[in-house]
């Protein structure tokens, strides 16, 4: 098929999807890139920070790793009773259930990806990585809990924004941190730190 033709099926396509009575209001790019224009979306990768370890040409490790926050808790659970469509007394348990949680835990919910499946795996056990939280400059934390999250990739992929099918997700659980909070990331490939300068 001629590149000209190409083009006029793109266009011809963007035009009916725009006309569509579902459609109307919403601009190519809120159609194309939902997530972008999404505010829970925006809220999530504002509480996220992300690094990558590279051992050689090959092999690569990438990490992303979201607070928990407040804020993003309250937002989490407004998404998740409009998706589950959650009663108000459900809504209210479930809020109050994340607020205690964030009174009382520095949380994290972390999503590893690596060329070699053995190295996205995340244990108390010092095998491959080993995830810490600085609270001084010469004190670090190990976390209360590691726990691997058995999620359906559709709730994955409702909930947060950097969802691809090759990441294993984790929650990592910390005694209470204020800000600010650096999550260390570390191993025989190497490692790299992620700041939090604020907290609610």
């Amino acid at each position: 098929m001629r590149p000209t033709h190409n083009w006029f099926i793109l266009i011809l396509l963007l035009g009916v999807a725009i006309s569509l009575p579902g459609c109307q209001g919403r601009s190519v790019g809120e159609l194309l890139w939902p997530d972008l224009h999404d505010a829970y979306f925006q809220l999530t990768k504002s509480w996220s920070r992300s690094g990558v370890v590279r051992d050689g040409l090959e092999t690569e490790t990438r990490v992303v790793a979201l607070l928990e926050s407040a804020t993003w808790r309250k937002a989490y659970v407004g998404r998740y009773s409009e998706v589950f469509e959650l009663t108000a007394d459900e809504t209210r348990k479930m809020l109050a259930d994340q607020l205690q949680a964030a009174d009382e835990y520095t949380d994290f919910i972390v999503a590893v990806a690596s060329t070699y499946s053995d190295d996205a795996r995340l244990t108390h056990r010092l095998t491959q990585w080993r995830v810490l939280l600085r609270q001084s400059p010469d004190q670090t934390t190990q976390p209360l809990e590691i726990r691997h999250l058995d999620v359906h990739p559709s709730q994955l992929q409702a909930f947060y924004p950097y969802h691809h099918p090759w990441q294993r997700y984790y929650k990592l659980r910390f005694p209470k941190t204020d800000a600010p909070i650096e999550l260390l990331f570390t191993g025989p490939a190497g490692g790299f730190s992620m700041m939090w300068v604020e907290s609610d």
